[in-house]
């Protein structure tokens, strides 16, 4: 299992699931005379898919899913 717990994961999953969507609306600010962006979405998905194994590493209980959907064996 991962070393961080189920709770900061989900919590962390939810955060770049939000990032992703302010990146999608468009959204940049602005403090004391400077401009901020968001992050990149190349960073945000790269995020989201790191935490979102952990999540199901967590309710798969440690079992990863199969990439084999199937095998059909080719006669030439």
């Amino acid at each position: 299992m991962p070393r961080i717990s189920y709770e900061e994961a989900k919590a962390k999953y939810q955060l770049w699931n939000e990032a992703e969507d302010a990146i999608a609306t468009g959204k940049a600010y602005s403090i004391a005379g400077r401009s901020l962006t968001r992050a990149d979405m190349d960073t945000v998905l790269m995020m989201k898919r790191k935490y979102g194994r952990i999540v199901d590493a967590y309710e798969n209980g440690g079992r990863r899913r199969s990439r084999t959907s199937g095998f059909y064996p080719v006669d030439r």
